[in-house]
């Protein structure tokens, strides 16, 4: 999912770098999902996002994979007592 450079938010505004960056994010996360054989959990997606450069708290990640529920672009499944993991929606 590539975002171009000149999405619009509304008739004359642009999204900013820091909601630029943000969606480059979403992207990494979902590529990396989507390329993974197995489901991964949380904390090792946050891991690798972090290994790619980007900086972020857990406590965010966390959102961004709930908004990407959502949105339908993942899912999560519980496996155990609160445990979940992630996988693309192609299943």
């Amino acid at each position: 999912m590539n975002y171009p450079s000149q999405i619009h938010r509304s008739s004359k505004s642009r999204l900013s770098e820091k909601q630029l960056e943000y969606n480059r994010i979403n992207d990494v996360v979902v590529e990396f999902i989507n390329t993974q054989s197995e489901t991964k959990d949380a904390e090792f997606l946050w891991l690798e996002v972090i290994k790619k450069g980007y900086k972020m708290s857990i406590t965010s990640f966390y959102s961004r994979l709930k908004k990407l529920v959502e949105a339908g672009l993942i899912v999560k499944v519980h496996v155990a007592n609160n445990k979940f993991v992630y996988k693309p929606t192609r299943y």
